[in-house]
């Protein structure tokens, strides 16, 4: 017996050897390839060098990259080793999952750069996404179909990871459902406000030409498992970038039948509610966190109404943000309407209908930060803020952040998607 046991633990001395140098061997396999925002990454790297060689260390850097952005994990070390590799490499995947969606490779050693051919353009990702054949079923659409008006309007995307399964939610007539309930309950909220001018109005909806609700069907190429912790993070930039989903006059609303840390998640731009969360449940209780989303697709709630902290009311009990499953009381406070000088109210958005005078773009507002009229100090605060530190911090913020943000160009400025330039260097307040 004492002979098996001695051979069983050699076994797995030597199995645990070979598998441990195997996965450091693949850690440290250098980069090849151009480098996206190279000058910011060059920047970074020399940076690290220098602290590294103050402290008269050693550096050992890796990196990551895609036409999304850059990123990286490092570790200053007093002696390179392989457990110093492999707590820079996770370091930079950890990023890369954030911001790249790519694998990361060894950039450098102390001064010497490993990564080869960094003069070469930047390899260019499979921009589109493939559509499976078990996903091709009558009456479902892969793309936005042609609008039948050119005003602000609220599109939805039945959303699935690569490994979801497909409950059919677009075309079995589920999805619509729930999405007019919701709408119906917006004209019950906004007829009731005591501070609007009792005028029912809902949310301005994108239909097909046949007068149904255009829902596209998504299906990402990325299993559950590899999406970011908060799901969004991942969702939106394969929305932008591989569904060509970039209309800054629609907002694009996720029907999304995975899982995230919470029911539903939103900014100015984008939102999800996360069908398989365990607080999303029934249909009403669907209906309720879509109304509740869609509040911050439209900048609310915002920090110049009082009792908003963090983008909600700081007495949640008291059911102000349409997150209530009763239809017949569904509240929305001063969100709806107010009398504060130079600070938007919902009732004012150009996504509502019927569509008051003079509305506000809440793009325009809380991502490009052109304020117009609505030029309160609290904006003015945040925005000074943010240009004195030179860099973007979404903790400094007057709403809800936009969901178009470029996440990897954060310690350079403020940059957006699809937009040229700082945004702070834009503006003059």
């Amino acid at each position: 017996m004492k002979k098996i046991f001695l051979f069983l633990s050699a076994i797995v001395f030597y199995s645990t050897l070979f598998l441990t140098n195997n996965i450091f061997a693949e850690i440290k396999v250098p980069g090849s390839g151009g480098i996206n925002y190279w000058n910011d990454f060059e920047k970074f790297y020399k940076k690290q060098l220098k602290k590294s060689q103050k402290k008269k260390q050693k550096l050992i850097f890796y990196g990551s990259t895609s036409e999304g952005g850059w990123a990286t994990g490092f570790k200053i070390v007093k002696e390179i080793n392989d457990k110093a590799h492999e707590q820079a490499y996770k370091r930079c995947m950890k990023g890369a999952k954030k911001y790249t969606q790519n694998e990361c490779f060894l950039f450098a050693i102390n001064d010497k750069i490993v990564w080869t051919k960094i003069d070469e353009p930047v390899a260019s990702a499979n921009m589109n996404l493939e559509i499976d054949e078990n996903d091709k079923k009558p009456g479902r659409f892969f793309e936005d179909q042609p609008d039948v008006n050119d005003d602000y309007q609220i599109h939805f995307n039945y959303l699935l990871a690569k490994d979801s399964e497909d409950r059919e939610l677009d075309i079995n007539g589920k999805m619509e459902k729930i999405i007019l309930m919701a709408n119906k309950w917006m004209e019950i909220s906004t007829s009731k406000n005591k501070k609007g001018d009792k005028v029912p109005r809902k949310y301005k909806l994108d239909y097909r030409s046949d007068g149904k609700l255009d829902i596209t069907f998504i299906r990402m190429d990325k299993n559950f498992k590899n999406l970011h912790k908060y799901a969004n993070n991942s969702i939106t930039p394969i929305l932008y970038k591989k569904k060509g989903q970039t209309n800054n006059k629609k907002i694009y609303f996720n029907f999304a039948d995975i899982n995230s840390v919470d029911g539903g998640e939103a900014g100015v731009g984008f939102g999800s509610i996360f069908l398989r969360n365990k607080s999303v449940g029934t249909d009403k209780r669907k209906a309720a966190i879509a109304l509740h989303e869609l509040l911050h697709t439209q900048g609310m709630g915002t920090n110049c109404i009082p009792g908003i902290k963090n983008n909600h009311y700081t007495n949640r009990d008291s059911r102000l943000m349409l997150n209530s499953v009763d239809p017949s009381s569904p509240r929305i406070g001063k969100i709806y309407a107010h009398d504060i000088e130079m600070c938007p109210q919902l009732m004012d958005s150009v996504y509502i209908t019927p569509t008051r005078e003079n509305p506000y773009d809440p793009y325009k507002i809380f991502c490009l930060f052109e304020l117009g009229k609505y030029k309160h100090p609290n904006y003015l605060k945040i925005i000074n803020k943010l240009k004195d530190a030179g860099r973007y911090n979404w903790k400094t913020r007057f709403g809800p952040s936009c969901s178009t943000r470029n996440f990897s160009k954060d310690s350079q400025g403020y940059y957006l998607l699809g937009v040229e330039g700082n945004i702070l260097d834009k503006v003059n307040y």
